[in-house]
């Protein structure tokens, strides 16, 4: 045990962690495999089955002197896992975007006023949700970053602009939807396709979906393959009620092409709300 380093038990505490079975077999894995004298090398490969995998969670807890290293971790940052001794920083279960979002847009105060090419990553428990009045979700980081170039209608203008995010921020994305007081407009802009959709369907709350106009020359640059790569956000929007949606979902197997808000973009295609629950039953365009 003398032997492994902070770097070979971070090794260990990652494959503990994702629960794999293999580990490519490099420099760093044959060092812990000739130290612990557990897994099994196949090909380029090293290969734990259950048993070793245990093997190695016991040496990393007697290495980092933690009583079970994976489960006891301080419900804290990392910062709080480093002081209380432990060598790898990441088992903390707080991840570093818990609780943040990233906006641009309308803050509400009092947070600054920023131009429009600067974004803001803010804790959530600093916003005044009561200030805001409609909040709208953008998938792709790119598109979030230049939004102010979109053909979007006017009444998006004073939004609060939200990320969508991944991991943390993803999270603190559906916290803010959640606790938003009722009388606030929630509209999705995500990329044309089965997926994209699914997003919108999937968000904890949200009254319209912003939809380019469905133009040749926009369809053209659509590509088939990714939405047939789909099929299993196309069987879910077959299986959920879409409300006012049905028509975009219609719309969309009609195309049959997934089209990204980048060409959007490109093209300076006009975008368009299709609200999320309607009362007159027409097609929403």
């Amino acid at each position: 045990m003398a032997g492994l380093s902070a770097r070979h038990l971070q090794a260990i505490h990652s494959l503990l962690r994702s629960r794999r079975h293999r580990v490519p077999l490099n420099a760093t894995w044959q060092f812990i495999r000739e130290e612990l004298e557990v897994g099994e090398p196949r090909g380029n490969s090293l290969y734990f089955d259950d048993t070793m995998l245990r093997v190695l969670r016991r040496a990393a807890e007697c290495a980092s002197g933690a009583a079970n290293l994976l489960a006891s971790a301080p419900r804290g940052n990392r910062l709080q896992v480093a002081a209380q001794g432990f060598i790898d920083e990441k088992t903390a279960r707080q991840r570093p975007d818990d609780g943040f979002v990233l906006l641009k847009g309308r803050l509400p105060a009092p947070l600054p006023t920023l131009s429009p090419s600067l974004s803001l990553r803010v804790p959530l428990e600093s916003l005044d949700l009561s200030a805001v009045v409609q909040v709208l979700v953008i998938e792709n980081l790119d598109s979030f970053d230049d939004w102010e170039g979109y053909r979007a209608p006017a009444g998006l203008a004073d939004s609060l602009i939200l990320y969508r995010g991944h991991g943390g921020l993803a999270r603190g994305a559906r916290r803010l939807l959640g606790a938003l007081p009722a009388a606030v407009r929630v509209g999705v802009f995500a990329d044309y396709d089965p997926a994209g959709l699914c997003i919108a369907a999937g968000l904890p709350r949200v009254d319209f979906l912003l939809l380019p106009e469905p133009a040749p020359r926009l369809l053209d640059k659509g590509n088939r393959e990714d939405y047939a790569d789909q099929f299993r956000q196309a069987a879910h929007l077959e299986r959920i009620e879409l409300d006012g949606w049905q028509g975009v979902w219609m719309e969309m197997k009609e195309h049959g092409v997934s089209i990204k808000q980048q060409h959007m973009l490109a093209l300076g295609v006009a975008l368009r709300q299709i609200p999320r629950r309607r009362s007159d039953g027409t097609r929403p365009w």
